[in-house]
C-alpha cells in the first residue's frame, strides 16, 4: 500500500485505488479503498434463506478463487487457512445448525484474502461475510468487498448483472454496491474511524462500510429504512410501492438512472460508472443526487446516535446528519 497515489474526483479507470492505503501515524496500514456491497436481508431465519446466503459466499470464493486464503470458524477470532478446511461443507454444516436464542447466536460465515501472504492484521480488499441473525433481531446482513480493478477488467454491465443475480437469490430488503472506504473488517477501532472521516467528508461517492452499527440500529427500533445510496442502490417490492410504484420512479429518475427489476425487488444504478466526487471542488455526482431525492423518503434520518464518527471539535451526530444527507 502507499500514500503518495492521490485520491482523484474523476477517473476513466479506478484500478488506481487497488494502490492507496491509509496508515496510521505509527505506521500502522488501517484503510483502503475499493467497492463495498452491502444487502439487508429481512428474517433471515429459515435454513433455505440462510443456504442461498452461503450460496453468496460460495460464489464470490469462485469469482476470487487465487485471491481468497482465510475464514474465521465459529467460536473463533482468528483467521485460518481455507487450505486446512473443507470451506464449503464447514458452512453448509453451520446453514443447518439450529439458533441458540439463549446466546442469541445465529449463522455467520467469512472469508479473507491475502493472496500475496501479506500480514493478516493489515486491512484486505477481498472479504465477505454473511450473518443470519435469529428470530430475536428482523434483519441480518452480507458485506463484501472487492478490488476497484476488477469491475474495470470485467466490466461494469458484468459487475451490475453480479449483484442483480446476488439479489435474485437473497431478495434483499435494502442493499447498495459502489466505491467505498474499506476498514480493517474484525479489528477496526475508533482510530481508523476517525481516520476515514476526512476522505468520506470530502468525497461523497465514498461509503462508509458502518453496517455493524446500521444493523444494530434498525434491529432494536424494527424499522425498515434505507441507510443511504450509492452507484447501485437495491430495494423491495415494500419500499417501491412506498414511493409510489415501479413507474412513478423511473419517470424520477430518468434514462440516466436506469432500473433492473428482480424477483422481489428493483436495483437502481446511477449512471454508466461509479463516481466519487469532491465536495472541495464542488462536485457532487448528478446522477446520485437523482436517485437521493427520488429515494428519500424511505432513507432513515431520526438519528438520535452518530453512525459515523467525527474528530472533536465536531459532533459526531451532527456530521452522521451531514453524511446522510450528502446528496440533497
Amino acid at each position: 500500500m502507499t500514500e503518495e497515489i492521490q485520491l482523484t474526483a474523476k477517473s476513466l479507470d479506478w484500478s488506481f485505488l487497488d494502490k492507496i492505503g491509509v496508515a496510521s501515524a505509527r505506521g500502522t496500514p488501517m484503510l483502503r479503498f475499493g467497492h463495498y456491497i452491502d444487502f439487508i436481508v429481512q428474517d433471515a431465519t429459515s435454513v433455505e434463506k440462510r443456504h442461498r446466503m452461503a450460496e453468496v459466499l460460495f460464489e464470490y470464493k469462485k469469482v476470487f478463487a487465487e485471491k481468497v486464503t482465510h475464514y474465521i470458524p465459529h467460536d473463533a477470532r482468528r483467521l485460518r487457512s481455507l487450505k486446512k478446511i473443507d470451506y464449503d461443507n464447514y458452512v453448509l454444516e453451520r446453514v443447518r445448525t439450529p439458533d441458540n436464542l439463549k446466546k442469541d447466536e445465529g449463522f455467520e460465515a467469512s472469508l479473507f484474502g491475502y493472496p500475496d501472504g501479506g500480514d493478516v492484521d493489515d486491512p484486505t480488499l477481498y472479504y465477505a461475510e454473511a450473518i443470519g441473525h435469529t428470530e430475536n433481531r428482523k434483519f441480518s446482513s452480507i458485506g463484501i468487498y472487492l478490488p476497484a480493478s476488477w469491475p474495470e477488467q470485467v466490466g461494469y454491465d458484468q459487475y451490475s448483472f453480479l449483484i442483480r443475480s446476488w439479489c435474485e437469490k437473497l431478495k434483499p430488503a435494502y442493499g447498495t454496491a459502489g466505491l467505498s472506504i474499506l476498514f480493517n473488517e474484525g479489528r477496526q477501532g475508533l482510530d481508523d474511524r476517525l481516520l476515514a472521516f476526512p476522505f468520506a467528508k470530502r468525497f461523497p461517492g465514498l461509503d462508509i462500510p458502518e453496517h455493524s452499527r446500521w444493523s444494530v440500529r434498525m434491529n432494536r427500533l424494527r424499522k425498515r429504512a434505507i441507510r443511504t445510496v450509492n452507484w447501485l442502490t437495491f430495494i423491495d417490492d415494500g419500499f417501491v410501492d412506498e414511493l409510489g410504484g415501479g413507474f412513478k420512479l423511473a419517470e424520477e429518475l430518468g434514462d440516466l438512472c436506469p432500473i433492473y427489476p428482480y424477483d422481489g425487488g428493483i436495483v437502481i444504478q446511477a449512471g454508466d460508472r461509479p463516481e466519487l466526487g469532491d465536495v472541495n471542488l464542488g462536485q457532487v455526482p448528478a446522477t446520485y443526487r437523482t436517485v437521493a431525492r427520488s429515494l428519500k423518503p424511505i432513507r432513515f434520518d431520526e438519528h438520535q446516535h452518530p453512525l459515523i464518527d467525527a474528530p472533536k471539535p465536531l459532533d459526531a451526530l451532527e456530521e452522521t446528519l451531514k453524511w446522510v444527507s450528502r446528496f440533497d
